[in-house]
């Protein structure tokens, strides 16, 4: 095991450097070289070491830009200790070996996220030397140890009190976390300048991103096959943010439920109480409730009783004991994952009856709309991906009624309730909805059928076979896209609907109109496309 006899501490991140190098010095004898505000610090501390400076012989330059990039600093790090010619060229120039480079990066990520950094100071913060150094000595990891965050400063103590030394495994470790520093590190520099000189173009001729593995998934989207969910390094929010009350572990199939979850209710806000339930991604029943969260959650549960078991259920405001106790004692629920903000203590323990029940804290994630979405969506295909901006505008681009049939306030909410559900069930889609005194919820809804009749003839027929005929008669209807032919309108004022909204710009637009009129149906074109595959 390798001694450690020299080393070099030169952080930006300051936490716990003063307690680490006393230990390194008063333990371990180790000899240290510094420079700048680090080794001001070490001075304030009573920590001796050795300026770069008169260790190089050689003064900073251009106000600090310029400190440890000399021979005696990459040399000591980079010379192969069991290289024959390497020690003779070590001998010749007087270069000693360093055996710990303990170094983090400028944080230009943090600066630039503050909306009054300058270019110039952005710049300022691209580090040079530590990079440098790092590499180097990951570079070089046989010989010398890396250490480039705080968070390993423990584990290096514990090795060396227990080891006196550090083991080639942790050694590697270490240096490919130096990878990974630097990898994002670059993006994030990359990233910055591409948006500063074109910060109109959405995306750029190359697009670099760091993932790093949050944990592994119970299994894929098929019990065979491996899986596991990354975060995005460059993003802030996200379902990493989550917090996990309690359950079996999340299954990919899981995370992409989450995903779809978070996000209608993202589309629905605070304002009122709202649940979403889905299943494979897609919405089976939606509700909002102006004053009461339970009858929002029976509301909700009530448009597909048969497709919410093993569901998720989605909770925009913290929930309650009572919806707690409906969960627990309905009979035929099973939920797979429980999502809200928060939950009530009573609620918690109500819940704990359901052991294997995934819940979900979810925190203040509706409240950061914007910065959640200011971002791309990535899907993988064969040998790449594709990405895309989040449909995250408003579902409503223009309101524009073209039928004779006029619609009134409480239809208005309604028809863009529906179209914000159909905009989430997987195209081609279709959803009925129906008002009461105190709010809205879904009846029947359609998905993933090819095309428009079928799927308003699948959300009818759901509705039915769910004891919805009634609400069926004067119902609203949403659906993604526009009727290419006035059979799926037909269709849906047939069961009852007497106001329908879609997006128009069907070359036969005039023909749907007219037919709309015929039937003596309200048709709204909103001007925006909602399809979701």
């Amino acid at each position: 095991m390798k001694t450690i006899k020299r080393a070099i501490v030169s952080v930006f991140d300051k936490s716990g450097v003063i307690e680490f190098v006393k230990t390194l010095v008063n333990e371990f004898g180790v000899e240290i070289l510094s420079t700048g505000g680090t080794g001001k610090l070490l001075e304030e501390n009573g920590i001796d070491y050795i300026k770069i400076s008169d260790y190089t012989k050689s003064p900073e330059m251009f106000d600090g830009r310029v400190k440890t990039l000399h021979p005696k600093i990459e040399g000591g790090i980079l010379f192969q200790r069991n290289n024959k010619k390497h020690i003779q060229d070590a001998q010749n120039y007087n270069i000693l070996p360093i055996d710990m480079v303990v170094c983090n990066l400028y944080q230009f990520k943090e600066a630039i996220a503050k909306p009054d950094t300058t270019l110039d100071e952005a710049l300022e913060l691209i580090d040079i030397g530590g990079p440098t150094m790092i590499r180097a000595a990951a570079k070089n990891f046989p010989d010398v140890v890396v250490v480039p965050s705080s968070k390993y400063y423990d584990q290096i103590l514990n090795e060396l009190r227990d080891s006196g030394g550090i083991s080639d495994k942790i050694r590697a470790n270490l240096a490919q976390d130096v990878f990974i520093i630097m990898a994002e590190y670059n993006a994030a520099i990359s990233d910055y300048l591409q948006k500063y000189y074109n910060p109109d173009q959405i995306m750029g001729e190359n697009f670099i991103k760091i993932f790093k593995k949050v944990q592994d998934c119970r299994y894929g989207e098929n019990w065979d096959q491996a899986a596991a969910y990354y975060r995005d390094l460059s993003t802030k929010y996200g379902l990493h943010n989550f917090k996990k009350l309690s359950g079996k572990q999340i299954s990919f199939n899981n995370y992409l439920d989450i995903d779809s979850c978070i996000q209608i209710l993202l589309d629905f806000g605070t304002e009122y109480y709202t649940t979403a339930i889905l299943k494979h991604t897609s919405p089976n029943g939606v509700a909002i409730d102006k004053k009461n969260q339970l009858t929002s959650v029976k509301k909700a549960f009530s448009t597909d009783p048969l497709s919410a078991f093993g569901g998720i259920w989605g909770i925009n405001k913290e929930l309650t004991k009572e919806v707690a106790n409906f969960i627990i004692n309905k009979e035929k629920i099973f939920v797979d994952v429980l999502m809200a903000p928060s939950f009530e203590n009573e609620a918690l323990e109500i819940l704990q009856q359901k052991k294997n029940m995934i819940m979900i804290e979810y925190g203040d994630f509706l409240n950061k709309r914007n910065d959640i979405y200011d971002n791309l969506e990535i899907r993988s295909v064969l040998g790449g991906f594709i990405i895309q901006e989040y449909d995250s505008k408003p579902v409503i681009k223009e309101w524009n009624v073209v039928s004779k049939k006029k619609v009134n306030e409480i239809e208005k909410e309604a028809l863009i309730f529906a179209y914000k559900v159909s905009k989430w069930a997987k195209s081609n889609s279709a959803c009925f909805a129906q008002t009461y005194d105190d709010g809205i919820y879904t009846i029947g809804i359609g998905a993933g059928q090819q095309s428009r009749v079928h799927v308003v003839k699948l959300a009818a027929q759901k509705a039915i076979e769910f004891g919805h005929e009634k609400e069926l008669k004067n119902s609203v209807m949403g659906t993604d896209s526009f009727f290419p032919f006035p059979d799926g309108l037909e269709v849906a004022v047939e069961v009852g609907a007497k106001a329908i909204i879609n997006p128009g710009g069907s070359i036969r637009d005039d023909k749907i109109i007219k037919r709309a009129d015929d039937l003596g149906c309200a048709l709204v074109f909103c001007g925006k496309r909602v399809f979701r595959h």
